[in-house]
């Protein structure tokens, strides 16, 4: 009895967890946003939300536990102008995989499965923080299909040890990590507090950044080709912007562009400066 009772609990908490992602997503639908879950094979199934617009397809990878409705400000700009899709990560969101705890290169594996599915074969990947990891993945193998490289609260990091141990000391304290990451943090409630807690203690959130993920980052930017836009918050504490500087350096055909009183969600803090920043900047490039 006890099993089944305890068992009953967890059900409980997880189908309220899906409860308030679904109506994030009911949410976006009211703004004609669609969404849809796609058997990818391997185990996962994606979930994305997507707007139609012209143009390349705008694939929008979100920062590690965040759900693909942290670009539904973003999507509802780019409504009609833009084609765009955001995706949920595996293990957060309302993807779903077989594998609680994806390593940084499951993560790329899953987002090629479901390319693979896609009619759009011209892309501009645009992606936050994580995100930008396995964007940049993909631009590197796929030159000829990426027309463009966005990254943002995205940098080359020289210390990766340091810096993750730092990161996970500041996710332990749900305040700290959205003082660090915002430049008006959202007001602390305990709905708040309850959904950082989950997101920041699931498996998925600690297994990305293994060891070969961490070596990986500090040649994340070698042999990219295609044309690269960081856009970096000037209060991000968790990849300062002189970080995405020193990225752009590194490559033949990059650029980055700050944006002041805003912090490592930049497209979630200023999305409408975001989307005129990114279309200004594929103008230039001849997108």
């Amino acid at each position: 009895m006890l099993i089944k009772s305890l068992s009953g609990i967890v059900e409980t908490e997880r189908a309220a967890e899906v409860s308030e992602l679904e109506r994030l997503v009911c949410l976006q639908e009211s703004y004609s946003i669609q969404r849809e879950l796609i058997d990818t094979g391997n185990g996962f199934k994606q979930h994305t939300l997507r707007v139609k617009g012209k143009g390349p397809l705008w694939i929008m990878l979100p920062a590690l536990g965040n759900p693909s409705t942290s670009w539904s400000s973003t999507l509802r700009s780019l409504q009609g102008r833009h084609n765009a899709i955001a995706l949920d990560l595996a293990g957060f969101g309302l993807s779903q995989s077989s594998n609680d705890a994806p390593s940084y290169v499951d993560h790329v594996e899953f987002t090629l499965q479901f390319l693979e599915t896609l009619e759009e074969q011209e892309w501009v990947l645009v992606a936050n923080s994580a995100g930008s990891m396995i964007a940049t993945e993909i631009a590197r193998r796929y030159p000829e299909k990426v027309k463009a490289l966005v990254c943002t609260g995205f940098g080359l990091v020289e210390d990766v040890d340091s810096w993750w141990g730092d990161l996970k000391k500041m996710s332990s304290n749900p305040e700290q990590f959205l003082a660090a990451a915002y430049y008006h943090p959202p007001k602390m409630t305990p709905a708040l507090e309850d959904l950082l807690n989950d997101v920041l203690s699931r498996p998925a959130y600690h297994s990305f950044l293994d060891e070969y993920a961490r070596k990986s980052m500090a040649t994340t930017f070698d042999g990219v080709k295609v044309p690269t836009l960081f856009i970096a918050g000037n209060h991000d504490q968790i990849i300062p912007p002189e970080w995405s500087e020193k990225a752009a350096e590194k490559l033949e055909n990059a650029t980055v562009t700050r944006l002041s009183r805003c912090g490592h969600f930049s497209a979630s803090e200023r999305p409408e400066e975001f989307v005129w920043v990114v279309e200004d900047f594929l103008n230039k490039v001849a997108m």
